[in-house]
């Protein structure tokens, strides 16, 4: 029996409360859906590895991990992230993973949360009866972490969707990315909203949302006469439907690889056999 491992990797958090409710839930779903693989975790962010090292917190960057599969024997590897976008985080690691391809036989890696358009109608279908006000002079802003990569257009590509939806008083607004918060004003203003709700649009509800959320972005809409009547605290990895995404991201992975192996098989039979 060849060993197998499932890798899941996150950005990571520095709060443990909202890690239990995402991260660990979704590494519980994930091992649970994989009972053949052995789990590994790491985080990406060097900042937050950095953090929880100070404060005696090991976790593992995702080469560390990889190193540590192939020197242990790990034949098949399954690799998903928890990431939003294609950016650059997820770029990076599949950099990582596919220069270990020749260490393992088989390596399939499931896509991020937003990568074909039927992601983002499921993520609009997941959060609008919880988050969407039904009165449209409220709107729901949603506060996404931003990337310097050209899929930065990703976070505005949500609020196209949900405007297709019939949802015309959501809003993105991105800390460090286009639309900025003095984007959003304008457009809060030009459509007539006078108080607004503010959820992230992150799988966890950590540092950003705790606090360029819930306090610089809640006192910059109040002082420009929004009134904010609700700040939500909940990552996107609270949501099943939200984990069902990237659950079937890495299924289909799976099942892509394993078709494209039996094509070539055929192919191969037919000219050569």
């Amino acid at each position: 029996m060849s060993k197998k491992a499932l890798f899941m990797v996150h950005f990571g958090t520095t709060h443990n409360d909202t890690k239990e409710l995402t991260i660990d839930k979704m590494n519980k779903k994930f091992s649970e859906e994989f009972k053949d693989y052995d789990l590994f975790i790491a985080y990406t962010s060097r900042i937050v590895l950095k953090k929880l090292k100070d404060r005696g917190e090991i976790f593992s960057t995702p080469i560390r991990v990889l190193n540590s599969l192939a020197d242990q024997g790990y034949e098949e590897i399954i690799v998903q992230t928890s990431h939003i976008i294609p950016g650059i985080e997820y770029e990076n690691l599949v950099r990582e993973v596919n220069s270990f391809s020749n260490k393992f036989k088989s390596v399939k890696i499931g896509k991020p949360l937003l990568y074909y358009i039927d992601d983002y109608k499921k993520c609009v279908e997941a959060l609008a009866d919880e988050y969407v006000p039904k009165n449209k002079k409220e709107a729901l802003v949603l506060v996404c972490h931003g990337t310097d990569s050209p899929l930065a257009t990703s976070y505005s590509m949500i609020e196209y969707v949900f405007d297709e939806y019939g949802y015309d008083n959501v809003f993105v607004v991105c800390t460090k990315a286009y639309p900025s918060i003095d984007v959003l004003i304008k457009k809060l203003k030009k459509n007539g909203i006078e108080e607004v709700r503010l959820a992230p649009f992150m799988f966890v509800a950590g540092e950003h949302a705790k606090n360029d959320m819930a306090i610089t972005y809640k006192k910059e809409l109040e002082e420009n006469g929004f009134k904010v009547n609700q700040v939500i605290l909940k990552g996107l990895g609270e949501f099943d439907a939200i984990q069902n995404i990237f659950l079937n991201h890495l299924k289909t992975a799976i099942k892509k690889d394993d078709e494209d192996i039996a094509d070539f098989k055929k192919e191969y039979s037919e000219k050569y056999l």
